[in-house]
């Protein structure tokens, strides 16, 4: 039976990194764009009183290519936890505002936050299937009921591993899109906040396997940041993924 696993050297990696590298953002407001109108102030001030998601979608609904209702309803989306939805409308405002840093660290802070939650449910899924099937390569553990029901069990447990793991990949691929479009809005002369940025890319890139954009992020932070108090690990990690794109 074919089992969903992610390489050994890998999933070290990205582990390793995401305890390494635990940041926590300072958000500015964004700017809003044009007013749309008097009756759409009025409903965004409306929104304190009831549901602020279905107040937004109002606001939205009439005037889609507001920007401060776009980001109003993006905010709403997100204090619910409707990570996809604030994903989607904050790539909605993004076809207005392309290069609007304050909105795209806001995207890429969710897209990091969806993928570690979908490589947390892959992650216990696939324990479950290793509680039933045992070591890889070993037979099912005995006395756990008749071969046809442990194989209709183990069947449908294996495509949720293999869906889980796919809708991770999806979102490791997201957050590495999200934190290159990052990068290129803020310069180069920025050097503290660019380097933040480099080491969130090098951590995005290589969830996603993407080693060469991994290593490439990790040794811009390095050349930004060459003493910094997350150097050793960097580097580290570096030479980590440096081995495991030469091994293919």
């Amino acid at each position: 039976m074919f089992f969903v696993r992610l390489r050994k050297g890998s999933k070290w990696v990205f582990i390793a990194v995401i305890i390494a590298f635990a940041f926590t953002f300072l958000f500015a407001g964004v700017g809003s764009g044009s007013s749309g109108g008097g009756d759409i102030i009025q409903e965004l001030l409306g929104m304190r009183g009831g549901d602020p998601v279905k107040a937004a979608e109002k606001v939205v609904a009439k005037s889609p290519h507001n920007t401060s209702a776009l980001i109003r309803l993006a905010q709403a989306y997100d204090g619910k936890q409707r990570r996809s939805a604030a994903i989607n409308t904050y790539e909605k405002y993004l076809t207005i505002k392309p290069k609007d840093p304050s909105v795209l660290v806001q995207l890429s802070r969710l897209q990091r936050d969806l993928a570690l939650l979908r490589f947390d449910r892959y992650s216990r899924l696939q324990s479950q299937l290793g509680v039933t099937y045992g070591p890889l390569g070993s037979e099912p553990l005995p006395k756990l009921g008749s071969d046809t029901l442990l194989a209709a069990y183990s069947s449908l447990l294996t495509t949720k591993v293999t869906n889980a793991y796919g809708s991770y990949v999806k979102a490791a691929a997201g957050w590495e899109s999200s934190y290159q479009r990052y990068a290129k809005a803020v310069p180069i002369t920025n050097s503290l906040q660019r380097a933040q940025i480099e080491l969130e890319l090098g951590q995005a890139a290589s969830s996603a396997t993407d080693y060469p954009t991994a290593i490439k992020a990790y040794e811009s932070f390095l050349k930004l940041t060459p003493k910094g108090a997350l150097a050793p690990q960097v580097k580290k990690a570096l030479a980590e993924l440096r081995k495991i794109s030469a091994n293919g």
